[in-house]
């Protein structure tokens, strides 16, 4: 069977817990110390990193560390959760409600780029820091589910009352590197 396909229906909740289901993914937000964010790219376009709970990931934090580290090589020292994505996903005939869990993480390391680990032909991922305004241009381009907005402002307002900026504010757009692929 192929992979079913992301609708473009999707609902934001913050603050909440779904009622029933459980989590099948996990997303962050990643700020680091002066309040950019981290972008992973793919096909072009920006996207939120994280990605499918598998068996064994213990809680929702270890599972973003997992993802993160095959994504996009860093890691984060601080993570909190969001709320959750109610996202319709659909195939021929089907259609099927998943679960995502949404969360602001701060970035304590950024590695060499290295190609993800579950993609085929040495995908390596863009990677760029950018001001929160940029950010949330550049995401909501890509994703049209959720009110991305809102979940960025909210992941920013979290960071802020947690302490997660400890340098001055950066206005700096800054390529780290550009997707590459086989």
């Amino acid at each position: 069977m192929k992979e079913k396909e992301i609708g473009f229906r999707g609902k934001l909740y913050l603050k909440k817990m779904p009622e029933e289901g459980e989590f099948k993914r996990v997303h962050a937000v990643l700020v680091i110390d002066d309040g950019r964010i981290l972008l992973r790219y793919k096909n072009g376009e920006a996207r939120t990193t994280g990605g499918r709970i598998e068996v064994g990931d213990r809680s929702l934090e270890e599972t973003l560390r997992r993802e993160l580290r095959e994504e996009i090589n860093c890691e984060i020292d601080r993570c909190e959760y969001l709320g959750y994505l109610e996202a319709e996903l659909s195939d021929i005939g089907e259609r099927e409600v998943e679960y995502w869990a949404r969360m602001v993480a701060r970035v304590s390391r950024i590695g060499e780029p290295k190609a993800d680990s579950d993609r085929e032909n040495n995908w390596i991922y863009g990677r760029v820091l950018a001001p929160p305004e940029v950010a949330k241009e550049e995401l909501t381009k890509a994703m049209p589910m959720g009110d991305t907005d809102k979940l960025v402002d909210y992941a920013l307002k979290v960071a802020r009352e947690k302490e997660y900026f400890t340098e001055l504010p950066s206005n700096e757009y800054e390529t780290l590197n550009v997707e590459a692929h086989d």
